[in-house]
């Protein structure tokens, strides 16, 4: 086993993955650690026996794959982004502030620094399966005692090799079925990138030949390390880049332990990508359920507009539709609202949604998708404003924030009630009312087969909800036909044999928010937000 531990010496982290980001990079990507490393090696005299080291460690593999470590890392409350206005390098001329104290002028520019305060300040990266050898493991240990910052130069740490004794269960796994969030890593080869960009040899020699320049008293040999100067790098300091690691693994919480004694389940994953929605502008303080079908069709179009680069097989799971614009037979994503519903003092306003995604869905192409979702940063909706979209990372959200409150795994739940209505394949033709209600009932029946599920003991139609704070089916908007006719809808409570995992989604409006139904059971019974 391999640990690295870092404390975090000012309480806080400084680092994003993009210039942009408004939030800072939180848990520490192992690829972020690795640069570290490097940075320390390259800038301490590049000791051939660090480099062995470090090439050891991007070689690290599992199953094909890089071996990305479990990682022990604290909650964060993230630090509202506040813009500051910094000098620049001083020049020549006329500019817009002028210093008192000195006759230089300097322009201010506007810089903005992410970060997070920590609820505990260490953090633990665990490759369990790593057996390096003694002279390595001593070899990495005086390596990480050179790091002194991981991301912003105010982001400082202390680096160690830790023991197994020192650590606790992590509480980021890496695991693509499941993942919630993507992590970039060091694959092979990321050294020898590192190595290229920090352009050492080249810094080496210009700043031999400015020794030269600047010192030696020989006149000849000034002149001739001027003309290699010019020669070599026109004058101008050799360019350094800033690398940008571009693979990544998908993380996880990890399982609970009865986790193998799994329910049947569905087509859909019970695995869900829980999203949260923050108000940024508009009127409206919440979202109702409502609005379940307007915010469904806004994220699908947004989450469309950011996979150009994607494959065509991912664009398909995502638009359900195939190339030739024909609605889709198998599974694809569905949307699965998180409500506040199920208390007595619940009112069913949104908080976030859940993306269901196919259970047989490759790794690749669930890689891809995980990528297209963490693009889509907001959501405009029009008059009902803009939220901001955020990943559920915390260690214990809130319970209708949680996957599992909405799709009962691992152990299932044998009576479930709808949140948002089933939506009707088809108008039913029967007219008196116990003969209407029982060919809905069968239409219900039919719809768990069609995901995969067992048919159900029984099947109660009925107007309202079994949840608290649902509104009744009157309310929610109807979907339409192709010719614009509308689709009937009911709320429904269905009742099964044995228990079952979901997500549990039925109905013509399954994919876009409708017919998605929650767990009854005592196990998995209501609660508070």
């Amino acid at each position: 086993m391999l640990v690295f531990g870092i404390r975090y010496l000012n309480g806080f982290v400084a680092a994003r993955t993009a210039p942009d980001d408004l939030e800072a990079e939180w848990p520490p990507h192992p690829g972020r650690v690795f640069m570290a490393l490097a940075a320390a090696h390259f800038q301490t005299g590049a000791d051939p026996l660090e480099r062995e080291a470090l090439l050891w460690l991007q070689s690290l593999e599992k199953d094909g794959e890089p071996a990305a470590p479990s990682i022990v890392a604290s909650a964060a409350v993230q630090r509202a982004v506040v813009t500051h206005f910094v000098p620049v390098n001083d020049k020549p001329g006329p500019s817009k502030a002028v210093l008192q104290s000195a006759p230089l002028t300097r322009d201010r520019q506007p810089r903005s620094f992410a970060r997070a305060w920590l609820d505990e300040d260490f953090v633990y990266m665990v490759w369990p399966d790593a057996r390096p050898s003694e002279s390595i493991r001593k070899t990495l240990e005086s390596l990480s005692a050179k790091v002194t910052r991981i991301g912003h130069s105010s982001s400082l740490v202390q680096m160690w090799i830790a023991g197994e004794d020192q650590i606790c269960s992590p509480n980021w796994v890496p695991d693509e079925h499941r993942a919630l969030i993507r992590l970039r890593v060091s694959p092979p080869g990321t050294l020898e990138y590192l190595e290229r960009l920090f352009n050492g040899k080249a810094l080496e020699r210009y700043a031999e030949l400015r020794v030269v320049v600047e010192s030696v008293s020989d006149k000849r040999a000034r002149t001739d390390a001027k003309k290699h100067l010019k020669e070599e790098f026109a004058d101008e300091p050799p360019r350094q880049l800033r690398p940008n690691l571009s693979v990544d693994c998908g993380y996880a919480r990890p399982l609970p332990p009865d986790a193998n004694a799994t329910a049947a389940g569905s087509v859909l994953s019970p695995y869900l990508v829980m999203m949260t929605l923050v108000r940024k502008e508009g009127y409206c303080r919440q979202l109702d359920l409502a609005c379940v079908l307007t915010v469904a069709q806004r994220w699908r179009e947004a989450l469309l507009s950011h996979s150009n680069d994607l494959s065509a097989s991912v664009r398909m799971v995502l638009s359900g539709h195939d190339s030739n614009g024909l609605p889709l037979q198998d599974a694809h994503l569905a949307f699965v609202p998180a409500a506040f519903v199920g208390d007595t003092h619940a009112d069913g306003h949104l908080l976030g949604m859940g993306i269901a995604l196919p259970s047989d869905l490759s790794r690749d192409n669930r890689r891809e998708i995980m990528k297209a979702v963490g693009r889509v940063r907001e959501l405009k909706l029009g008059r009902l404003g803009v939220w901001s979209v955020e990943p559920v990372i915390a260690v214990r959200p809130p319970l209708n924030l949680r996957a599992e409150t909405w799709t009962a795994h691992s152990t299932g739940a044998k009576t479930w009630s709808t949140m948002t209505p089933i939506v009707f394949d088809h108008h039913p033709k029967s007219r008196g009312k116990a003969d209407y209600r029982a060919e809905v009932a069968a239409m219900v029946a039919q719809c768990c087969a069609r995901i995969g599920l067992p048919v159900p003991r029984d099947v109660v139609v009925t107007p309202v909800s079994a949840h608290l704070g649902v509104p009744p089916a009157r309310a929610f908007p109807m979907l339409r036909r192709k010719d614009g006719t509308p689709r009937r809808h009911t709320h429904a409570i269905l009742l099964f044999d044995k228990p079952i995992c979901g997500p549990v989604i039925l109905g013509a409006g399954r994919y876009r928010g409708y017919g998605v139904c929650r767990a009854m059971d005592e196990r998995h019974g209501d609660a508070e937000s």
